[in-house]
């Protein structure tokens, strides 16, 4: 028998009596930072530098309804590559689609917005091995973001958070995990663009 597990956030949002909204890929679960520089504003970037994610501290916690003693989560380099690369299409891909006018360039420089993102940790909603179980989303992602210039390194903006990893009901597959990573990037991607497109 499947089994079926809710994620945090939608078990909050039930016992509210609010059934329907639920978390959808990229909604912030919560803040802990969200600083702007009073200075250096967006404005006056027409090029992206999008550095490799940084995966080198990340943690994988087990979620609190499995036990922590028989948790394990296996993470191999190849895991990494894939994801590292998966994370630069994503945010490229929703930089420039349909038309957009951001040059995505591969060293920093005068008039380039750097983006640098890492992840700290990531939430399965379950254990690698139970591929028998439906989750609603993949889990969580906990990241910090800083965007920087270009030219002087000088920091623009920095956020810390936590966000929700894909909406829909799925099997828990790798398969399934790596959908919902490529499109959570590619949603940053369209938010970045929005913000460069508002301040510029």
């Amino acid at each position: 028998m499947k089994k079926i597990i809710l994620t945090t956030l939608a078990a909050s949002v039930f016992s509210l009596a609010l059934a329907g909204q639920s978390a959808i890929a990229g909604e912030m679960i919560s803040v802990d930072k969200n600083f702007a520089s009073p200075i250096i504003s967006l404005s006056g970037y027409d090029k992206v530098y999008i550095q490799d994610l940084d995966l080198s501290h990340t943690k994988i916690i087990s979620p609190p309804w499995i036990d922590k003693e028989s948790f394990e989560w296996k993470v191999t380099d190849s895991n990494r590559a894939h994801l590292k690369a998966r994370f630069k299409e994503g945010v490229e891909k929703g930089l420039t689609e349909n038309k957009g006018r951001y040059d995505i360039v591969d060293k920093e420089g005068k008039g380039v917005l750097i983006v640098d993102v890492e992840i700290i940790s990531f939430m399965p909603y379950a254990s690698q091995e139970d591929t028998e179980t439906t989750t609603k989303g993949s889990g969580e992602f906990h990241l910090s973001v800083h965007l920087r210039d270009g030219k002087t390194r000088s920091l623009i903006h920095i956020f810390e958070g936590t966000q929700a990893i894909g909406d829909d009901y799925q099997p828990n597959t790798a398969m399934e995990r790596a959908k919902d990573a490529k499109n959570l990037f590619k949603a940053w991607g369209k938010s970045l663009r929005k913000k460069l497109d508002a301040a510029n």
